[in-house]
């Protein structure tokens, strides 16, 4: 039986829990700049801590990448189903729309998670299944938030397919405007992605049952 002891009132889980925190926000200082050169050692050297550390918490560098990926997507999906919920959406396009505002705040209240999120799901190891779960669980928060309005046709295989490629397809144009490879403007990004999510959950609504 593991016993957690306490330092300066601080339990070991507690101080690990810190630690791989610490270690998170450094990589996401490091990938967040355009000097920012992401190793063991810089990480590290950027949390304060000692490569055993590193360790503790995470078996390789992917690991910690797609950990912070995985982080970030966690509060973009908050963010876009607090902003519907604080809202009084009119129809289903403000409704998508909203979502997508809320959750797309994210990255314009801190850039870094923009561009560590880019960096990540080009390089890391292990995004290709870290960006499905993603997906997925974006298309399952749509259903959630949208509610009766999609009736029973969601839970069947059409329905599932419709809401991830409604979700894959925004996720794909977000990556192009952030990469810049598109050029929008935050109106014009916002307008597109929820006409984009409206018009396949339309089709979704709309086909018999």
């Amino acid at each position: 039986m593991s016993v957690s002891r306490s330092y300066r009132g601080v339990t070991a889980d507690e101080r690990r829990s810190r630690r791989r925190a610490a270690l998170l926000e450094a990589a996401l200082d490091l990938l967040g700049s355009d000097e920012g050169d992401l190793g063991v050692r810089s990480v590290c050297a950027q949390a304060r801590l000692t490569q055993r550390y590193f360790y503790e918490s995470f078996a390789s560098l992917d690991e910690l990448q797609v950990a912070l990926f995985t982080e970030i997507a966690d509060e973009v999906a908050r963010q876009g189903a607090a902003a519907v919920r604080g809202s009084a959406p009119a129809d289903l396009f403000d409704a998508c729309r909203t979502a997508f505002e809320g959750a797309y705040s994210v990255f314009q209240q801190d850039p870094r998670k923009a561009r560590a999120a880019m960096i990540v799901s080009a390089n890391a190891e292990g995004l290709t299944r870290a960006r499905r779960t993603v997906v997925t669980s974006y298309a399952d928060a749509m259903r959630a938030f949208l509610g009766p309005a999609l009736g029973q046709g969601a839970d069947s295989p059409r329905g599932r397919v419709t809401l991830l490629y409604a979700v894959g397809g925004a996720l794909e144009v977000t990556q192009g405007v952030l990469s810049g490879e598109v050029e929008m403007t935050h109106a014009e990004l916002c307008d597109t992605v929820g006409h984009l999510l409206a018009s396949s959950v339309q089709q979704l609504i709309e086909q018999p049952s």
